[in-house]
């Protein structure tokens, strides 16, 4: 953790020194990845072959995804109308606008803030969530944060619930490329941050988009699970950034009204197989 934060003081640093250079090996940066979606195959449509239809029709509850394949910059959305709580992955977002503050303020997390961010994606703690919340300013700082990042479908809970904030998957996504583009509202000290808790979350909370993934593959995730009115009524999220093996997207699926917590759970891990293979490069 010492490390991380020696890192994200030296780049605030280095980016302040070399504005100008950073702004054209940005721009270089920029014209050489569109030249290689630009060149790239395109893809068909993952949400919509006949073997994924096969599963959404087959499940209970309602089901809302979104793929963005950073190769090609080709997005799918499947239910793109759907409005779903949060539950945990509110945490990506809540962990996004604090390090935005960071920068802005030129100030690197301190040791008991970098602890709770760590706990709160890694072992998905409710309590260190609801204090950074708290600590960045709650929904008005989020939602400016969100405003300002391009989300405009996602409602944030003003009571203190932020799991009962509502979103949709694009909005998922948007926050998602964040953590990955080179004009984003982080920096890259603190894109490998987050990224990087997100890849070490509690072996118990490895499911959802990571299914079908083989082993060496980089998977970055951010899972959520919620009761909405019963224990026969769930609410089950994953998102993340997938990136090996020929590959490199972000995912997000979001199901509602699930019978039970490992249905969604199942539900989700179809998907993601089906999608990762979907995506597979052409030989």
């Amino acid at each position: 953790m010492a490390l991380v934060l020696i890192l994200f003081v030296l780049d605030s640093h280095a980016h302040g020194r070399h504005d100008k250079r950073a702004a054209s090996v940005a721009s270089t940066g920029a014209v050489r990845v569109a030249d290689r979606r630009a060149k790239a195959r395109k893809l068909a449509d993952p949400l919509t072959t006949k073997a994924t239809r096969k599963l959404i029709d087959s499940r209970q509850g309602s089901i809302t995804a979104a793929v963005e394949d950073l190769r090609t910059g080709q997005e799918w959305l499947w239910n793109p109308n759907a409005r779903d709580q949060t539950a945990s992955i509110m945490k990506v977002d809540i962990l996004e606008t604090l390090l935005r503050q960071a920068i802005q303020a030129n100030t690197p997390l301190d040791t008991q803030t970098a602890g709770l961010a760590q706990t709160m994606i890694e072992n998905s703690s409710d309590s260190a969530a609801t204090s950074l919340w708290d600590q960045v300013g709650g929904p008005s700082a989020i939602g400016a944060y969100n405003h300002s990042a391009g989300l405009t479908q996602t409602q944030l809970n003003t009571q203190g619930f932020w799991g009962e904030s509502l979103t949709s998957a694009a909005d998922q996504i948007l926050l998602l490329r964040q953590l990955v583009e080179g004009h984003s509202r982080l920096d890259s000290a603190s894109q490998r941050y987050e990224l990087g808790l997100m890849e070490n979350i509690e072996s118990d909370q490895d499911w959802g988009v990571s299914a079908g993934v083989p082993a060496g593959v980089s998977v970055a995730l951010k899972n959520g699970w919620v009761p909405l009115t019963s224990y026969t009524d769930w609410e089950i999220n994953s998102i993340g950034r997938i990136k090996g093996d020929g590959r490199d997207y972000l995912i997000a699926i979001l199901t509602a009204h699930d019978p039970s917590q490992a249905y969604g759970i199942s539900t989700i891990e179809g998907l993601s197989t089906l999608i990762w293979n979907d995506l597979a490069p052409s030989s």
